[in-house]
């Protein structure tokens, strides 16, 4: 006879495209919030997912990391439902993520700079 564990497993739910940098969208473009936001449990804890529009019109997924939401904080303020609609400005970076280099999105104000990331 077998004995059988129990097991916890997490609903996953389709969202639809997400944008891919440097295919859908370049650094230093303007894309526009277009929702605002979910937050969905990811493979390295909570996501923020927002709809952006790409250039081209498009509305794709993209999920905002910490340090992007933090520099829109300081443009925008804290409730995301007054994100939307607003630009940001893509700046993407390669970073060492987990031991592969990848490129990092990171979204700010189109008037602001990215302190301490960009060269």
């Amino acid at each position: 006879m077998r004995n059988w564990k129990s097991m916890k497993v997490i609903k996953k739910t389709t969202l639809g495209q997400f944008a891919k940098p440097k295919e859908d969208f370049a650094d230093g473009d303007i894309l526009e919030i277009v929702d605002s936001g979910i937050e969905q449990e990811g493979e390295f804890g909570i996501q923020r997912i927002f709809k952006i529009e790409i250039p081209g019109g498009e509305e794709k997924n993209l999920s905002f990391n910490q340090t992007s939401i933090n520099h829109l904080i300081d443009v925008y303020g804290g409730e995301t439902e007054e994100w939307v609609g607003k630009k940001v400005k893509a700046w993407i970076i390669k970073q060492n993520v987990s031991g592969k280099f990848r490129d990092v999105v990171y979204l700010t104000g189109p008037e602001q700079e990215l302190e301490g990331l960009k060269d």
